[in-house]
């Protein structure tokens, strides 16, 4: 027996493999991987050099993000595969370096 989680994330992911590797779609996997409340914390922006980067709108959901980070990026490699997102760089909105 699956759990209803296991079956949705399978789902996803299939349905996520037949589509274009787009912005939009490591977008929409960004919300599923981190979560409503992570996901609405920020913005992200992805380009097809496979850096994601993810601005958060105070430094407190910035450190949060920071912390989520590898648990995200995992969630990401699942539903996209290994080679989309190879980078999450995490800003706050207030600065624009890297961080």
């Amino acid at each position: 027996m699956h759990s209803v989680r296991d079956t949705a994330s399978s789902a996803l992911r299939t349905l996520l493999h037949d589509q274009p590797t787009t912005p939009a779609k490591v977008i929409f996997a960004w919300q599923m991987a981190a979560g409503a409340t992570l996901s609405r914390a920020a913005e992200c922006v992805w380009s097809p050099d496979g850096t994601l980067r993810v601005r958060a709108r105070t430094p407190e959901w910035q450190r949060e993000i920071k912390r989520a980070r590898p648990m995200i990026a995992e969630r990401l490699r699942h539903l996209l595969g290994p080679d989309v997102v190879r980078a999450i760089v995490v800003q706050d909105a207030s600065r624009s370096s890297k961080e």
